[in-house]
Order: structure tokens, then sequence, then C-alpha cells
């Protein structure tokens, strides 16, 4: 049977995805302190993602990127509208 996919969900949200997730964690913890964002600019991002129509799975639908890795770094930037993260 073929799983729907979840819109609006992070990787963290999704129990059968739990090992991926803490891959995902794993990662971000091994990130140097000079490219890691604050957890408060992280969580204020996966905010965002959560409302958006291009989140797929834990994904964005428009790079492919992991939205939990790609808000922890400290540079990236939404890749639809330049600037929507910068609550």
């Amino acid at each position: 049977m073929i799983k729907p996919f979840c819109r609006r969900c992070l990787l963290e949200d999704m129990p059968d995805r739990a090992a991926l997730a803490s891959n995902i964690r794993e990662l971000i913890s091994l990130l140097p302190d000079t490219l890691r964002a604050e957890e408060s600019q992280r969580q204020s991002r996966l905010a965002v993602c959560r409302s958006c129509d291009h989140l797929v799975d834990g994904m964005c639908a428009l790079c492919g990127c992991y939205v939990e890795l790609r808000a922890a770094k400290r540079k990236m930037t939404c890749p639809d509208v330049p600037g929507r993260w910068e609550c």
C-alpha cells in the first residue's frame, strides 16, 4: 500500500520517520557553532515552513532539502522567497 504524503509535516512530526529525524538531528549537532543558527532562529524558520504549501514529508518541494537541516544552517534562506525567514 502506498502511504500518502504528509503535507506541512516536519520529520520530527512523523513517527514513521523517527530514524531519519534522528540522523538529521545528529547532522545538526555536528555543525560547527559558526555555521549553526541560533535555536530561536531555527524554530522561527521551522514555524514558517510548517505553514508553507511547499513542505511535503519534511522536505521542501522546491529545492528537495530537509527543511529541519536547512533551517539549522545560519546563512541559509528560504528557496521560495528570499527574506521569508527573516521574521
